[in-house]
């Protein structure tokens, strides 16, 4: 035997150690590309289980505190939550948790894209409608995001350079108040160079830190789902979750309707998954086009008319809610919204996906798992019954993920999280 430890009780032979040394810097070069082609999300960036849109012209800085005018909305409508749990499904006890606890979205878009015409007046008025929500709005836990017009609009290079240094005067770098840019109908990984190379200028000139404007870009196109591992690929450095459009897509394919459950919606979702998977960032779901809104609006309605209202407003929640977890199901880890109603049924749909049930089932396996490998065994046998089933490193990892998912939207103490070693010291700091 020679000289060379690999593992304690066994030793490379002699002749070998030469080669074993440069294997493992072989191994350590591999190691460093996976890690560029992988993003190590800060904790804060999974609070993304809706994206409420919200158009800069308009009122933006209503969307950040999302929750706050549901209870009037329902008392508007005559709807209880024993009504909602009745007609959606959603748990009863859920639909009170979010109505009952922090009214603040967890992720907003200000919008100078879709929603402004192209005329100087409405675009200025955007910009400064932006600007102004950026700067003058108590953002709290929301994340703050904007979203400039796409590369085929004439107006997206001064979207980027009048709002983004207009929102960093007489600011410190660390206080800039935008975290990132949710960049529409992306298609070729050009142009999403393209973007990171304005932004890393942008970053310079502000003086703030390299990446420190993050990014999210939309799919929306037969062309951007061919290219979309291309697509993460080159914003990796940046890049912080994936957005699925459905409405434009339908166009592009040729889709005889916009249908939440086509196959071909489903697969988008499918690719999309995987490859935010691939990257360690969240996947966005498509917003529920069917607004929760009154069929009349009339200052003095009849009671027929009431209870029509009442009814299309159900079914529209109900239409959220199913929409919703249908994407959880699919792995999408949020959903585009774009009504407080809405907001208020997906809020729901991802608080019911890790029911604290569930999160305290995870925690006794983690622990009994940790316990058998602190034995000596790299697997072993966990649950009961008929829900017994074979634990090892990859059943583990999977249930850190949930957990890791929880503590980031509030359903699981950080010191918890952090004894369990779901999350760093430096991360319990950020909740």
């Amino acid at each position: 035997m020679a000289t060379g430890d690999i593992m304690d009780g066994l030793q490379v032979h002699s002749r070998f150690v030469p080669l074993a040394e440069d294997t493992h810097f072989a191994r350590k070069d591999l190691l460093d590309e996976r890690a560029r082609r992988s993003v190590d999300l800060p904790l804060k960036y999974w609070r993304q289980q809706a994206h409420f849109t919200t158009p800069a012209s308009g009122a933006p800085g209503k969307a950040i505190r999302g929750l706050k005018p549901v209870k009037r909305l329902l008392e508007k409508f005559a709807i209880s939550p024993e009504d909602i749990a009745t007609q959606t499904g959603a748990p009863l006890d859920t639909l009170r948790e979010v109505l009952d606890g922090d009214d603040h979205s967890p992720f907003v878009m200000v919008d100078v894209e879709d929603a402004v015409a192209l005329t100087e007046e409405s675009i200025s008025k955007a910009r400064l409608g932006a600007v102004r929500c950026f700067t003058q709005e108590d953002w709290g836990p929301t994340l703050p995001f904007f979203r400039p017009s796409g590369l085929r609009l004439p107006t997206c290079v001064e979207d980027f350079l009048t709002v983004l240094p207009e929102c960093a005067a007489d600011r410190a770098p660390a206080d800039f108040p935008i975290a990132g840019i949710v960049w529409p109908k992306t298609e070729h990984p050009s142009e999403i160079a393209w973007v990171c190379e304005l932004l890393t200028k942008i970053e310079r000139e502000l003086q703030l830190d390299e990446d420190q404007i993050k990014l999210e870009f939309l799919v929306e196109s037969a062309h951007g789902l061919d290219q979309l591992g291309d697509l993460a690929r080159t914003c990796a450095h940046r890049l912080v979750g994936i957005i699925w459009g459905i409405a434009d897509y339908s166009a592009d394919v040729n889709l005889p309707r916009i249908d939440n459950y086509h196959p071909m919606c489903d697969w988008a979702r499918h690719e999309i998954v995987n490859v935010t998977g691939a990257y360690g960032v969240p996947a966005i779901d498509n917003m529920t086009l069917n607004y929760p809104t009154p069929l009349h609006r009339a200052e003095q309605l009849s009671a027929a008319q009431i209870a029509e209202n009442k009814t299309k407003v159900l079914g529209a929640l109900k239409e959220a809610y199913d929409d919703a977890r249908h994407g959880i199901e699919l792995g999408m880890t949020g959903k585009w919204v774009g009504h407080p109603l809405q907001l208020l049924m997906v809020l729901a749909a991802y608080r019911n996906a890790i029911p604290k049930k569930q999160i305290e089932k995870d925690i006794n396996e983690i622990e009994a798992y940790t316990r058998s490998v602190v034995a000596g065994a790299g697997a072993t046998v966990l649950g009961e019954g008929a829900q017994a089933y074979m634990a090892d490193r990859a059943t583990d990892r999977h249930l850190r993920a949930r957990l890791r998912r929880a503590t980031a939207w509030g359903r699981l103490d950080a010191a918890r999280a952090l004894a369990l070693g779901v999350i760093t010291e430096s991360e319990r700091a950020t909740i």
